[in-house]
């Protein structure tokens, strides 16, 4: 009789440390949805803080007769563009200036970029449309080159 209950303990306490660890990792994932959420909002806040700060920029060169667009330009970003929009925001996070339209005078397209977040501005007519990525780094490989 009392290696019936011996098995009929251990398979309690079993079934009670798998229960408790489906929990936390239940409780694993959950935490970790909840903080890229958190955290894309903030990079999209960021982006938005960003675009507006390049709209006010945008007024400055207007009245210069330029544009904050330079298609010359790697980050198609104007001489002296990045530092008016930085006195009105200041950011952590890197952008790139897409898309232009000259006779509007108007930011279509931006990209910006905040840790493992990428947030896509572009806007078609009235129509603006915001997207938020989270970057997932899969594989990595480094090597040298022997000949």
């Amino acid at each position: 009789m009392g290696q019936v209950e011996t098995r009929l303990n251990v398979g309690k306490y079993l079934k009670i440390i798998l229960i408790v660890i489906g929990i936390l990792l239940l409780c694993v994932a959950l935490f970790a949805f909840v903080k890229i959420k958190r955290d894309a909002r903030a990079a999209l806040r960021d982006a938005k803080n960003v675009q507006m700060a390049l709209r006010s920029a945008d007024i400055e060169m207007y009245g210069k007769g330029k544009t904050i667009y330079d298609p010359t330009k790697k980050n198609g970003i104007a001489d002296g563009v990045k530092e008016m929009a930085e006195t009105i925001y200041t950011t952590e996070g890197s952008y790139t200036i897409t898309a232009y339209n000259t006779t509007k005078h108007d930011l279509t397209g931006m990209t910006f970029r905040r840790g493992k977040y990428v947030v896509y501005y572009t806007k078609q007519g009235d129509l603006v449309h915001w997207d938020v990525d989270y970057i997932l780094n899969v594989y990595s490989l480094s090597e040298t080159d022997d000949e």
